[in-house]
């Protein structure tokens, strides 16, 4: 399992996009990590925890500017 999910440097790319975007369970790969260090499954939990924060930033500040847009744009036409 190690080899499969971490064995190379692309492997491991690999692994953390499809854990990302949902292409793979991350407990498979968790599991995997802990056979070789505890340390390398806090490291991957923060990194899973870091990236879905930061998609739900990014979510939310896309979000709140089209809503700013909209309400700029709404009180030009109720002032014209």
């Amino acid at each position: 399992d190690v080899g499969l999910y971490w064995g190379s440097l692309g492997n491991s790319m690999l692994t953390l996009f499809m854990v990302i975007v949902g292409g793979e369970n991350w407990n498979t790969p968790l599991t995997a990590l802990g056979k070789v260090h505890w340390g390398l499954v806090l490291a991957f939990l923060l990194y899973i925890a870091l990236m879905y924060l930061a998609v739900l930033n990014v979510v939310t500040g896309i979000f709140c500017q089209n809503a700013m847009e909209s309400a700029n744009e709404d009180r030009d036409i109720a002032i014209a």
